[in-house]
């Protein structure tokens, strides 16, 4: 790759996580015109057509990174994602993700659910992140997975890929508050260069933690996250149709 498609790949991704989808469209062209079978540049496409409802041509630069890679799994995965969303109509974004209790399922929820609460969210900085060109697929809003590790929690998108793992001492905190009968949900709060931070919520609180609040003040001096306020932007407007893990445990 010379230094013009370097420089414009990162433009690119930076664009993508910003959420600025039609720049990451301009830019994303431009490194296909440059070389047809770039796969991760029509994967981008994709996800950035997908974001702007446009579902014809998002499924076409997926389909055409299939052709090049038949074992693409993020142009695959986006394919099945696109049907969903057809089927259930226009621009709704669907995910399917994993449910422990029951068959897999769609539920609606609202993007109200994801506003900061003291004692009941938490917002936290990932550590070992995924590489950018996973990340530049995601966005703000977008339902992640806790997965309950022996010694931790790592993060999951709704496809079970890895993005991250939780901070050792909130991974034992909140370990204890699940295998104590407490239940959470997270999402993508922000996304910058190549750090990502999402939003933990307390949504279901046992007996034995009845006055116990889930996140207290002195845990926010442990965690990874140095994002300013106003950069943390979560997209309460998007229309999704979702379902969550119960945390299963994992080994």
């Amino acid at each position: 790759m010379d230094e013009s498609s370097t420089a414009i790949t990162q433009q690119a991704i930076k664009a993508a996580m910003s959420c600025n989808w039609e720049e990451a469209i301009d830019l994303n062209q431009q490194l296909i015109e440059l070389d047809p079978k770039n796969i991760d540049a029509l994967n981008r496409l994709g996800r950035a057509n997908f974001e702007i409802g446009n579902l014809l041509k998002s499924k076409k630069s997926f389909e055409s990174a299939l052709e090049i890679d038949p074992y693409n799994q993020i142009a695959a995965k986006f394919i099945k994602r696109i049907e969903i969303c057809r089927k259930k109509g226009g621009k709704k974004h669907s995910i399917l993700i994993r449910n422990n209790q029951s068959n897999t399922q769609l539920t609606s929820i609202s993007g109200d659910l994801f506003i900061e609460e003291p004692g009941k969210t938490k917002l936290i900085g990932l550590l070992k992140v995924a590489e950018p060109q996973k990340l530049s697929l995601l966005s703000p809003g977008m339902a992640v997975q806790l997965i309950q590790k022996n010694r931790g929690i790592s993060v999951t998108d709704y496809n079970g890929d890895y993005l991250g793992v939780l901070p050792d001492d909130l991974s034992s905190h909140l370990l204890r508050l699940i295998k104590g009968g407490n239940k959470y949900q997270a999402c993508i709060k922000n996304l910058k260069n190549n750090t990502l931070s999402i939003l933990i919520r307390e949504v279901f609180c046992s007996a034995r933690f009845k006055n116990q609040p889930s996140f207290l003040d002195h845990l926010e001096a442990t965690t990874a996250t140095t994002y300013a306020s106003n950069n943390l932007i979560l997209q309460n407007d998007i229309d999704e149709e979702i379902v969550f893990s119960d945390d299963e445990e994992s080994s």
